[in-house]
């Protein structure tokens, strides 16, 4: 089976003699056009239904891939952000907290929703909602935070005022949807 985005992609052989023999293979075939196999980003990896754990996890497109069990006791597929891509990004919304808390109450609540929006368009996946809150909680206390010390001011804002006003003024929440993307299965 064949997983291709753009150009990255994920083969799975149901035999290791097939996937050694592609992995053998694919740095030759590639140069014929021109192409070179990234040695960071490839391996080979044994990723099983019958041996599911964390161990074995495969990191595609900011995801991390892996087997785990069902609430049934039944082995499947999880998705969840890979831990660098959700540090990055919360380094990237604490960053963007920072350099916009000028901005009056409306008109920042507005754009920072926009932010936390692209990043839970991108990763709402089934069994991804732990990491989607931790973002979203991340968010808050930073702006909790950095809003506190506008002007100089300290201690504006107490958690109940800060509260209020984001219940109010309706910071973007994670909301699980139905993702337009196919989910990946490894048989």
């Amino acid at each position: 089976m064949l997983v291709r985005y753009a150009d990255d992609f994920v083969c799975a052989f149901r035999y290791r003699d097939d996937a050694k023999k592609f992995y053998k293979e694919l740095p030759e075939r590639l140069q014929k056009f021109s192409l070179d196999v990234a040695p960071e980003k490839t391996q080979m990896m044994k990723f099983s239904r019958f041996h599911p754990n964390m161990q074995r996890k495969i990191t595609f497109l900011g995801f991390e891939i892996y087997w785990f069990y069902d609430r049934r006791g039944q082995p499947c597929i999880m998705q969840r952000t890979a831990p660098k891509k959700l540090q990055s990004a919360c380094q990237r919304i604490k960053e963007w907290i920072r350099e916009h808390k000028h901005l009056k109450g409306r008109s920042f609540i507005v754009a920072l929703n926009r932010r936390l929006q692209v990043h839970y368009n991108y990763y709402s996946l089934r069994g991804n909602s732990n990491s989607l809150w931790r973002f979203y909680e991340w968010a808050v206390v930073c702006s909790f935070k950095w809003l506190n010390r506008r002007g100089g001011k300290r201690n504006s804002f107490t958690w109940g005022k800060f509260t209020k006003a984001i219940k109010r003024l309706g910071i973007a929440r994670p909301v699980m949807k139905i993702s337009v993307r196919q989910p990946i299965i490894f048989a």
